[in-house]
């Protein structure tokens, strides 16, 4: 992880201008799962713009504890690495397109070694609404997912607020039969989501919900995936923050509620509250 950071930090130095750097840490808790009981996570991107195209590199790194299901006794935790990228094209100023690849590192999961590859569009509309649709491909050794994105947004100002209101579908079909030795009941899935963010005077807030079940999802703009058997119905999110000049700090909470699946295991929580750094230069 040190030699990624530093070599994109290196990179990033190089380009000197149109760059941003996230970084953030989080620490997990479950709840009523059959083996996971905590953890961590960090996360590392570097985006830089050059004429009309973004560039965004990606990390992270996921580290869980897990105990015996009977005499809660510690097993293997579960290490995760996923490496991603997104490249965005401003074809007009109101067409904007873009690509995505995920890698998955794994070593407990059938999903190990999975690759994600996403494309999509985004158009801006009249009077600050805009509406985006994607399509990503997540190629695993024994079945493939196919998600279908779309969402509709409004930007809008009240005196020196600033807020964005969205609303997004996702629509998920499973190609195979198999994840590991557990047999696919359900291959299809719908989910909704809502978020909306605020900037009032550098002051930042966001708050956001997904509801209805999915499962292997592709979310954040095509940069990270779910690679799990977990089938949530619950997803909420809250972001605070503050903007500075070149720098924002922001604390984040999410809170996913679903069935892990193989493991025959209903109604686990999963709990994860963040730390992230943003720096422009």
């Amino acid at each position: 992880m040190k030699k990624i950071i530093l070599s994109c930090l290196s990179c990033a130095c190089l380009l000197s201008a149109d760059t941003e750097i996230i970084t953030g840490y989080g620490k997990k808790d479950y709840n009523n799962s059959k083996t996971k009981i905590d953890g961590k996570t960090y996360f590392f991107d570097v985006s830089h713009k050059i004429s009309d195209s973004m560039i965004t590199l990606g990390y992270s790194k996921d580290n869980v504890n897990r105990v015996h299901p009977v005499n809660r006794t510690p097993i293997e935790s579960l290490k995760v690495k996923k490496y991603n990228l997104k490249y965005d094209y401003s074809l007009t100023q109101s067409l904007n397109l873009k690509a995505n690849y995920i890698k998955i590192i794994d070593n407990l999961a059938p999903t190990d070694q999975g690759k994600i590859y996403g494309l999509g569009l985004k158009y801006k509309l009249p009077k600050g609404f805009s509406t985006a649709f994607d399509y990503y491909k997540s190629d695993y050794e024994q079945f493939n997912v196919n998600q279908f994105d779309a969402s509709l947004s409004k930007g809008f100002k009240i005196d020196q607020l600033k807020l964005k209101a969205s609303v997004i579908a996702k629509a998920i079909k499973i190609d195979g039969d198999y994840y590991g030795n557990y047999r696919f009941k359900d291959k299809n899935y719908f989910t909704t989501g809502v978020n909306l963010s605020a900037n009032y005077n550098g002051y930042l807030a966001s708050a956001g919900a997904f509801f209805g079940e999915r499962m292997f999802t592709v979310m954040k703009d095509g940069q990270k995936v779910q690679h799990h058997a977990m089938e949530q119905d619950k997803t909420y999110m809250l972001t605070l923050g503050k903007k500075f000049q070149n720098f924002d700090i922001m604390a984040n909470y999410t809170y996913q509620n679903g069935d892990e699946l193989p493991e025959n295991k209903k109604d686990v929580d999963q709990k994860i509250t963040s730390l992230i750094l943003k720096y422009r230069f």
